[in-house]
């Protein structure tokens, strides 16, 4: 009997089931491969290579690119100019909306909440971008904007109200420095020093790479100790023996390691060696009393005019001995011809601002500042700013502040910065922070240590005791100098130590006991600027002060090295006339 043609057709049915369905099931089942987008994003100075599974790829210097890989386990190799940069295995999942991996943690990747009000326009917040930097694998959600900037506004229901909240991703501009300075104002030394070291290590000859060097040694005598970080400069000196700034970050450590003399030494044996070297000469120039090392430079300046190295030094010199005529020539020279004059810029306002000149000081720094619209700013940038013109934040008419504070927050933390600024030069008043801010903010910190500075040193003891490295680099050196010395001065040697080391002055410990009691002059301190040692003179003013002797001409020097407004001019302004005290200021133990 022949089959009917209805049940060959159910038996072709049935096979095709049986062969097809199991297909379709392993096409849809876990085992599938199945792809997302990943963004590869470089905040190097170099272009890189990538392995990423099967896919090859380069994504450009301080650049970016997307690719298809498959879920699951990806392996990663990077590389530039053919050498291995990294090997990471992340796994990528479809969990989540966004995923980025950052060569090496580098660049300065972060997201924002951005806020839009009833108008639908977006709302200046106080949300400060959030860093994440230093880990090369991140998966993000409920992200709204992926590397692109968000709108100014947003069309929404007429019936929608309240404020609605976005999140945008992207990534700084300025490569691993942004990212270095990033994570350090977010009181991240440790991820800083991470990715500096992994910057030094993946490019080790690319140029200037000072800021990765000293971050990594910053981050190493953090965790580690000085000896750690000594170590390593030696290191990187030997690696980079015609690098100035290896030199010098070697010589600094030595110095706060109280190795100046063994430093010396080195370079004494150095120059004996190639005595025609202007780097090993200017660099023991640097080892030596002040005016024995002015006397080197002077030299150095006539016999190789052309050696930028001379006149860097010779230039500083200058200003440490108060001979502000002879180092403005020095400095107006560099102003044109100087590729690292920015370093320099702030020692040439002092030195307009000391010979009566201010308004040529207001001028030079508008036009560095001012003259060019899309060139960064940062808050020390604003605060110098407000040092030279002698006005504060709060001054409406003093349009041109108004616009860098405007153009330094974009929105963000505008608030913090003003608070910062009026407690930085000392206008009246408590500088409060914003509402909601993150405590453990460096920038919040600093201004809670400042408002309290502005009631004098008992006051800012106990600020101190948990102030964070990262936070004394907002209050300054000055300030920081100024409660470090009070603080010896009123019994309290281990304080003093401790906020000492956050400063990164070249200053021992001991020095700066052995100038506060009175057993060497402040003017033996050679690596201080003027506005540090004015705060030494104060506290030896205050301590001669205290024991009713004549403290009228270290009042004075104090007051000669206040050329800006700062630490030392609010506490000649506000700060009691101190008393004889064996009281501990703060509450640490030697």
């Amino acid at each position: 009997m022949k089959p009917s043609p209805s049940s060959i057709w159910s038996d072709v049915i049935v096979v095709l089931t049986m062969v097809l369905l199991p297909l379709v099931l392993v096409l849809m089942g876990p085992g599938v491969t199945r792809h997302e987008t990943v963004y590869f994003v470089n905040g190097l100075d170099v272009p890189v290579q990538v392995v990423a599974g099967d896919e090859r790829f380069d994504v450009p210097a301080e650049g970016r690119t997307q690719r298809q890989l498959r879920r699951g386990l990806v392996d990663v190799d990077v590389s530039a100019k053919g050498a291995p940069v990294a090997h990471d295995t992340v796994y990528v999942t479809g969990d989540k909306a966004v995923r980025v991996y950052n060569v090496l943690g580098a660049a300065p990747l972060f997201t924002v909440a951005v806020q839009y009000t009833n108008s639908r326009s977006a709302k200046d917040s106080e949300a400060a971008p959030q860093p994440h930097a230093g880990a090369t694998f991140h998966e993000f959600e409920d992200v709204d904007y992926t590397f692109t900037e968000p709108p100014k506004s947003l069309s929404v229901s007429n019936n929608q109200y309240g404020v609605i909240t976005k999140r945008q991703l992207g990534v700084l501009p300025g490569g691993w420095k942004m990212t270095l300075r990033f994570l350090m104002a977010r009181n991240r030394l440790a991820d800083a020093g991470q990715v500096a070291q992994a910057v030094l290590r993946a490019t080790p000859d690319a140029p200037d790479l000072s800021d990765a060097s000293a971050t990594w040694v910053m981050a190493l005598e953090s965790t580690e100790g000085p000896l750690a970080a000594t170590a390593m400069a030696r290191e990187w000196r030997e690696a980079h023996p015609e690098d100035f700034d290896a030199h010098r970050l070697w010589a600094r450590q030595m110095r706060r390691a109280g190795r100046n003399e063994e430093a010396r030494a080195h370079y004494t044996q150095a120059l004996a060696r190639e005595p025609g070297s202007v780097l090993l000469a200017t660099m023991l120039a640097r080892t030596e009393p002040g005016p024995q090392a002015t006397a080197r430079l002077e030299a150095l300046r006539r016999d190789h005019p052309e050696s930028p190295l001379p006149r860097w030094g010779l230039s500083l010199r200058y200003l440490r001995e108060r001979r502000w005529a002879e180092g403005l020539v020095l400095l107006d020279a560099m102003e044109q011809d100087e590729p690292r004059y920015e370093v320099f810029l702030e020692e040439h306002l002092r030195a307009l601002t000391a010979l009566g000149r201010r308004d040529d000081a207001v001028k030079k720094l508008s036009q560095r500042l001012l003259g060019d619209e899309k060139a960064s700013v940062d808050w020390s940038d604003v605060l110098l700013y407000a040092q030279v013109l002698g006005r504060g934040p709060n001054d409406n008419t003093a349009k041109d502040l108004q616009k860098l504070i405007a153009r330094t927050t974009e929105g963000h933390s505008e608030t913090l910065l003003r608070a910062w600024l009026e407690a930085s030069i000392g206008e009246s008043g408590v500088h409060v922070v914003p509402p909601g801010s993150d405590a453990s903010n460096p920038s919040v910190i600093a201004v809670r240590v400042l408002n309290a500075l502005s009631k004098g040193p008992e006051a800012a003891a106990r600020v101190c005791t948990t102030a964070t490295q990262m936070s004394f680099s907002r209050v300054g050196n000055e300030a920081a100098l100024l409660l470090a010395g009070e603080f010896e001065r009123l019994g309290d040697s281990a304080l003093a130590a401790r906020v000492l080391a956050a400063t990164g002055l070249e200053l021992t410990f001991e020095e700066l006991r052995d100038t506060v009691r009175g057993a060497r002059t402040v003017e033996s301190l050679d690596t201080l600027d003027g506005a540090e040692r004015a705060a030494l003179h104060l506290v030896v003013a205050r301590r001669l002060a205290a024991t009713g002797a004549d403290a009228e001409k270290a009042y004075a020097l104090a007051r000669q090295g206040a050329l800006l407004p700062g630490a030392v001019s609010i506490a000649l302004a506000r700060w009691p006339v101190p008393v004889s005290s064996g009281s501990v200021a703060g509450v640490g133990a030697p």
